[in-house]
Formats: structure tokens, C-alpha cells, sequence
């Protein structure tokens, strides 16, 4: 990536892993953190979080996180301070960026009374965009096709990782080939928008 593209403008993607779908009922038991900026990685935040609530057996099977692993780990309204700071006014990213900005949100009100306000920016819909002939866009055909691996899968670390290279390359992508050149022109693009068509047979790699 140029030195100019984007210059200076932070993304942060984030990985929750919860209790459930629905983020007024469920809660939180793992977030990660990846702060990048200028197409590298800067900095990173995570920590489990005790959801105060049972974890059901389906989740721990999926996730590998239990009660017992959670019973020492701060609560929610301990954790979103540093949610809040970590995250500061940077570009909010995730792979199905809906769920985890759903949960996020939520919890950063619902303990602290903070209304995030972020931009948001989906791995999934730039997948659909520069990725079209994958049948599926979740995160494990995504990173095979480019090439990336999932350190560990259905982790917070491990998922916000294999995310944020994802991001990366995305972001390399736009800059050479579709000519973008602002965090507002990448944020349009995923709902749509072109700057110039993408020739066939052209995508990340």
C-alpha cells in the first residue's frame, strides 16, 4: 500500500464471540481488537469477558469458551472502558460487521451510557464486491482465496486477525485498482459505488 492512500486514517476490525444471536438479550464473552493504520497492524486488545449468564452448551462446542473459563474474566462494564478508548473515532471493521457493531454497541450503552458513532465497514460486503465468484463469503472461503490463515478459528484473536489481513489486502486491492483514495470512498464502495469498473477476472490476491 502507497503511503498516501488513506494515510493516517485508523481501523479498528473487531471479533465478538457471545452467548447467543441477539445482542439486548445475549452478552459477550470474548472481544479482540486489531488497530491498523497505514496497511499495517499497530496494536491490538483482547480479553474474555464474564457474561454473568450461562454459556450454552452449542456455543461452548462452537467456541470452546465455558463457564469456567469466563469466571474470572472481567465483566462487561469493566472491559468497554477500554472498548471505548481502543476504539476512539477510527473505522469500525468486521467480517458481517452488523453482529459484531449490534453487540458492541449495546453493550458499550447498555453498561456505560456511551453512544458509539463510528463509520462501519464490512469484510463481507467488500467480499461480495472484489470476491463475486466465491459461493460463500463467510470468513473460511475468504481467507483461503487469499491465501490466509485462521490462527484460531471461532476465537476472538484468531478470527480479528485472519479479518484485519483480510482488511489489508482489501484495502491494497482498492487503492491500485478501483483508484480510491479516501476512507469515504472505501466506506461507498462497499454499499456499491465504483470509481472505476473492475475488470474481469481481477481481484485480491
Amino acid at each position: 500500500m502507497s503511503s498516501d492512500f488513506l494515510k493516517g486514517v485508523t481501523f479498528v476490525v473487531v471479533d465478538v464471540e457471545t452467548t447467543g444471536l441477539d445482542p439486548v438479550q445475549d452478552r459477550i464473552t470474548e472481544i479482540a481488537m486489531m488497530k491498523i493504520r497505514d496497511g499495517a497492524l499497530q496494536d491490538e486488545f483482547s480479553t474474555l469477558v464474564n457474561p454473568l449468564i450461562s454459556i450454552p452448551s452449542n456455543i461452548t462446542a462452537l467456541t470452546g469458551i465455558d463457564d469456567l473459563m469466563v469466571q474470572d474474566a472481567p465483566t462487561a462494564r469493566e472491559v468497554v472502558p477500554f472498548i471505548v478508548e481502543f476504539l476512539g473515532d477510527a473505522v469500525f471493521v468486521a467480517h458481517n460487521a452488523p453482529f459484531d457493531w449490534g453487540f458492541v454497541q449495546e453493550t458499550v450503552r447498555r453498561e456505560r451510557g456511551v453512544q458509539l458513532s463510528n463509520p462501519q465497514l464490512c469484510t463481507v460486503k467488500l467480499s461480495r464486491r472484489l470476491l463475486p465468484t466465491l459461493p460463500s463469503k463467510s470468513l473460511d472461503p475468504v481467507t483461503r482465496a487469499l491465501n490466509i490463515r485462521i490462527p484460531d478459528r471461532h476465537r476472538a484473536s484468531g478470527d480479528a486477525y485472519a479479518t484485519a489481513l483480510v482488511l489489508i489486502k482489501f484495502l491494497s486491492h482498492l487503492e491500485h485498482h478501483q483508484k480510491l483514495e479516501t476512507v469515504q470512498d472505501v466506506l461507498r464502495y462497499q454499499n456499491g459505488w465504483s470509481k472505476t469498473p473492475t475488470p474481469n477476472g481481477n481481484r485480491p490476491s
